[in-house]
């Protein structure tokens, strides 16, 4: 379902550019808000739950209202009697036809009070007739009083900054009463009153269009938001900030290409048209992208607050300048967003070893405080329980294909990835174990940090110098058990240094693989960097920490 709003967003945000730039702004501002709000209404039911499960009772009265409401205004649009004005504020009392609309919740918080949601829907249907009134007594005071011109630019920027103050109110108080659905009611009664207003009470139709579509793109965000498991939008982040700037940015850019589009004659108007479309989405997919590579560039964070910044930027210009409006790019956001989400995942490590095809039973419970601060990164290890070595004399070879040797380093809210293959090595053991030894070589030149422009900058002689040192070695002088758990003790060699290390090493099973008698160990620990004469970061740290799958063949 989520393509298809995200395709109906793209198709009709590029349709709203067109409009615009063929200076037919307020019919396509109508439909395009109306598009805006039907698709963020249909994106929040599953995230209105009765109980444990979805009801979607309370969107589809949401849509209903407005597609009332826009069917009314499309009817009435010729018409300059201000009667229609009433029709949102009826429908304001629909939520006590259905009284169980209280014990539903939205986004985990219940909405309680149907009387508050009726009393939100009323005043937000009344903001036309607020408004007009609050002009009407200013004007008079102004004109009475004053010598002062109070000219249509004026007021248009006073209706503005009214359905801003508005705005946060409803943010404020509404948020408070009942929640997060306090946004979505509200988006829907103003943005209705709006379709029935068209032409009416000396309003421009960009005033309450571009604020209900500014609802509907912030109450979007937050149910992204929960859906990618945030719960909220920390200022002190650095995600949060990019996103609010790259809205700033993103609307001057695109007001900048729908005005070169008007003021362009011919068949080089379709440039123009081209760019409004694609900046936004190259731009997006790109902080998507970023996200893909470090977690703390880009990612879900930076798109929601871009979607809210976006959101308050649209008021800002449509108070600013009269001529233009952001809807558009409201919906190719919310559509390339939409489109881009489900993949926009940090780099996830896999192991290239497969224990059914083995034969070995996987052990070991899966640890659900991942998420959680303050864990290091080996208290967040889904680690398996350990086995005994088999009491026999024997030697095992690493398998390189299979084997990988993972490692992280950086800050909690971006550390940096990456994986060692083509481990090469061996195990010797005997019945003792007493005197089990173990030899493991990694080649440099097999790092991936999942980024390949990194990954050859680590060849220089900064980091690895892969010319004069391609190998980094251990090699175990002491085997001692502990629990479920062994106890190594050796020499780790990397840059033509050489520093004792402990590593925690766990027999995970052994098995067979082609007829052959195969085994796959499990280890963690952590290297200073700093002591094998890397330069010492601030910025990603110093301490490298590791854990290893490898498959040995007998």
């Amino acid at each position: 379902m989520e393509t298809i709003s995200a395709t109906i967003a793209l198709i009709t945000g590029s349709f709203t550019v067109i409009g615009l730039i063929k200076n037919k702004s307020t019919a396509i501002l109508m439909v395009s808000a109306f598009i805006l709000g039907l698709l963020s209404l249909i994106l929040s039911r599953d995230f209105m739950l009765d109980g444990s499960n979805a009801n979607h009772l309370l969107a589809y009265l949401l849509i209903s209202v407005l597609t009332i409401s826009f069917a009314v205004g499309i009817f009435a649009k010729q018409s300059s009697k201000k009667l229609f004005a009433l029709i949102p504020i009826a429908l304001s009392g629909v939520f006590y036809i259905y009284p169980q609309i209280a014990e539903h919740s939205f986004l985990n918080q219940k909405i309680d009070d149907v009387l508050v949601l009726s009393g939100i829907a009323f005043v937000s249907a009344l903001a036309p007739v607020i408004i007009f009134t609050c002009d009407k007594v200013v004007t008079l005071g102004i004109t009475k009083i004053t010598t002062l011109e109070w000219n249509d630019e004026n007021k248009h920027s006073f209706h503005n900054a009214l359905t801003l103050v508005f705005i946060g109110i409803i943010a404020v108080i509404g948020n408070f009463l009942v929640g997060k659905i306090s946004l979505l009611v509200a988006a829907t009664f103003m943005l209705s009153s709006a379709f029935v207003t068209r032409n009416k009470f000396n309003l421009k139709s960009s005033t309450l269009l571009t604020s209900g579509s500014t609802l509907f793109l912030i109450s979007s965000a937050y149910i992204l938001l929960e859906k990618y498991g945030f719960q909220s939008l920390d200022l002190k982040n650095g995600e949060v900030l990019e996103g609010l700037f790259m809205a700033g940015f993103l609307a001057v850019i695109y007001s900048l290409f729908i005005n070169l589009g008007q003021k362009s004659k011919g068949n080089w108007q379709f440039l123009p048209v081209l760019k409004s479309i694609l900046a936004p989405i190259i731009i997006l997919f790109l902080i998507g992208f970023a996200y893909t590579q470090l977690e703390r560039l880009g990612g879900m964070l930076t798109l929601t607050s871009y979607m809210i910044g976006l959101g308050l930027i649209t008021m800002i210009f449509s108070a600013l300048k009269n001529n233009d409006n952001l809807v558009g790019l409201h919906l190719i956001s919310l559509g390339a967003i939409l489109l881009f989400s489900p993949y926009l995942k940090p780099v996830q490590q896999s192991s290239g070893i497969d224990l059914n095809a083995l034969g070995i039973e996987a052990s070991g419970e899966e640890n659900n405080q991942s998420e959680q601060q303050n864990l290091s990164y080996h208290e967040k290890l889904d680690e398996p329980n350990g086995k005994v070595f088999p009491k026999e004399k024997s030697t095992w070879k690493i398998d390189e294909k299979s084997s990988k040797v993972f490692f992280e380093l950086g800050p909690e809210d971006g550390r940096t990835k990456g994986e060692f293959t083509n481990i090469k090595g061996e195990l010797a053991i005997n019945e003792t174990h007493e005197n089990a030894n173990i030899k493991v070589t990694i080649p440099v030149k097999h790092i991936s940090t999942y980024n390949s422009m990194r990954d050859e900058s680590l060849m220089d002689k900064e980091y690895f110098h892969e010319e004069k040192f391609p190998e980094i070695t251990f090699e175990s002088d002491q085997f001692t058990k502990k629990d479920d758990a062994y106890l190594l003790e050796g020499t780790f060699n990397m840059l033509g240094y050489s520093n004792p290390l402990e590593v925690t090493l766990k027999l995970v099973g052994i098995g067979t693989n082609n007829g052959k008698e195969v085994m796959v160990l499990w280890g963690k620990s952590s290297v200073d960097k700093t002591q094998y004469g890397m330069p010492s970061s601030a910025k990603v740290g110093d301490i490298v920490d590791f854990h290893f799958e490898v498959q040995l063949n007998k």
